[in-house]
């Protein structure tokens, strides 16, 4: 009797992490659920699916403890590795042939009989991210790499795929009503793509894991209790998926941050031999829309939406989605949580713009109640795309890194994170008056279009105040003057504006000086400095009044 073709994701070693000797290895799910204190994280073929994996594990994490329920039981589980490896391997020996990616039933993230409409198949490009789809020219991966992938290769793609695929027309699948014409129209991207993707990062991979386990009601997610808990389910514990949409035969989902962990997008099959995977069938999946899911999604910040709630008749709010042309910290009043009310930035109906993410609240909880198994400083990793051309490209992946010190997370240092986020604005402030510089500078020297000038100056600015923040943001703790800080951070801001705003002078050229007229008021070199001056002054109050003071004396 021959045995059937088997690819288990509990055996075989098909994640990539990084060790901390540098060395890049491969673990199996087992292993990488309870890892050891030497591996220090995952290092996905892209960050994106990195991020998609590490959902993926956290997600069988909270349905191997049933929770955590509390902080003591958060608590426990952190201080004893031996209690959470026991729970991780019950759990997988319930559902260990969940994981098996060629089941002939039931395979991992897929559909077992799924057929396309019309018999076709689809390349590994609809797989794989770094193929930009229909332009293959501009990829590393030709020839025979893109004819067939190892089967842990597909594994990775196949998490990544459901969490991250762009929208667009995808195969109409035989028993899906939606389909018309033998195709699935657009139900839109992959949840995880939907979302300004925010975790903590650990000094391994076993604290980062830990770090995300969020108790739901300190992570300002619904409350659901035992009973919710236990029907927040992933697929593997669902029936096997068919091509039809699963939510809309179960109007009450999301269920939960599990449910929308392991969300499937879209129905899959991957096709192959023994030698690796030559192919998929792709259609539609189960539709996620993005507004108020703040109960169920710790993993990203949020934003009021007034288009939103004039639409639905109530208050929406939606994901706050990375900006790949700012630094991450420059949406810092997204992040913090605990912010005094009068500090809160509100709508015209009062409604906070911006929520934190659920992980940062569920850090700052820790901090207070648990700060034994906390690191001193709180990593925070922002992870997403931006998608192009209606959702159908993927045109930048997001990756970027925030470092707080944990102090700034109790409630006693809500002084100090106002003082971060003021720092944040003079910062902002000073952008606005370099830009306005390099502006009138070309106006002045005859240019109709000044806001290439302007962004390219401001583009300048923010890369060279990067590092400084993030190396003065880590140094607030308990015994930080807030006046002392504060002149600090001007003090640098000033230095730096300074410099940069003599080299966009030195580089005005001749034309400048004698300016023109422009929109009924004459600018030239000399009082475009003026009013740069005036625009810094204003901008960082505490350093420019010590500068005259010492200029005085």
């Amino acid at each position: 009797m021959t045995e059937r073709p088997t690819f288990s994701l509990l055996e075989e070693h098909w994640i990539p992490v990084r060790r901390r000797d540098g060395t890049v290895t491969h673990l199996t799910l087992r292993q990488a659920l309870v890892p050891d204190e030497d591996v220090e994280r995952i290092v996905g073929d892209v960050p994106t699916q990195s991020f998609a994996i590490l959902r993926l594990l956290i997600g069988i994490l909270h349905r191997a403890v049933m929770g955590p329920m509390d902080v003591d039981h958060w608590t426990e589980l952190a201080g004893r590795p031996g209690l959470l490896r026991e729970e991780v391997e019950t759990y997988l020996g319930e559902v260990a042939d969940r994981f098996d990616l060629r089941h002939p039933v039931r395979p991992f993230f897929q559909v077992a009989d799924l057929t396309a409409v019309g018999g076709g198949v689809s390349g590994l490009e609809k797989l794989i991210a770094d193929v930009p789809n229909g332009a293959p020219q501009f990829t590393t991966r030709l020839g025979r790499s893109l004819e067939r992938i190892s089967w842990a290769e597909a594994a990775r793609w196949l998490v990544h795929l459901h969490a991250f695929d762009p929208s667009g027309i995808r195969t109409g699948a035989v028993g899906d009503p939606r389909v018309k014409g033998g195709k699935g129209y657009p139900i839109g991207t992959g949840w995880t793509g939907q979302i300004g993707g925010i975790h903590l990062e650990g000094a391994n991979l076993r604290e980062t894991l830990l770090l995300n386990m969020v108790v739901r009601q300190h992570a300002g997610l619904e409350d659901i209790g035992e009973e919710g808990i236990a029907v927040d389910l992933p697929p593997w514990e669902r029936d096997a998926d068919t091509a039809a949409q699963d939510d809309l035969l179960d109007p009450a989902r999301p269920s939960g941050p599990v449910d929308l962990y392991t969300w499937q997008t879209r129905r899959v099959r991957l096709l192959g031999d023994d030698d690796g995977v030559t192919g998929l069938v792709l259609a539609q999946g189960d539709r996620m829309t993005p507004q108020n899911r703040i109960g169920f999604e710790p993993m990203t910040s949020w934003r009021h939406s007034d288009p939103q709630t004039k639409k639905f008749g109530l208050p929406v709010v939606m994901p706050r989605l990375h900006d790949p042309s700012r630094a991450f910290w420059r949406g810092l009043e997204a992040v913090l949580p605990n912010l005094p009310s009068e500090h809160t930035a509100r709508s015209k109906d009062g409604v906070p713009l911006h929520r934190p993410p659920g992980v940062v609240t569920w850090a700052s909880v820790l901090t207070e109640e648990a700060p034994g198994p906390v690191p001193s400083v709180i990593r925070l990793r922002a992870v997403g795309v931006e998608y192009g051309s209606n959702n159908s490209v993927i045109d930048e992946i997001i990756n970027d890194t925030l470092v707080l010190p944990r102090h700034l997370l109790l409630p006693t240092a809500a002084h100090l994170r106002v003082m971060a986020l003021d720092a944040v604005d003079c910062a902002r402030a000073t952008g606005d008056a370099v830009a306005t510089l390099a502006g009138n500078l070309a106006a002045a020297a005859g240019q109709d279009e000044t806001d290439g000038p302007r962004q390219a100056a401001r583009e300048v600015w923010f890369a060279r105040l990067d590092a400084p923040f993030r190396a003065w943001l880590v140094t607030l703790d308990a015994d930080t003057e807030v006046l002392d800080a504060a002149r600090q951070w001007e003090e640098t801001v000033d230095a730096l504006a300074q410099d940069l705003a003599e080299a966009i002078l030195r580089d005005a050229g001749p034309a400048a000086f004698v300016g023109r007229e422009v929109r009924g008021r004459h600018v030239d070199l000399g009082r475009a400095e003026a009013w740069f001056w005036i625009a810094l002054d204003k901008a960082l109050p505490h350093a420019r009044h010590r500068t005259r003071e010492e200029t005085a004396s």
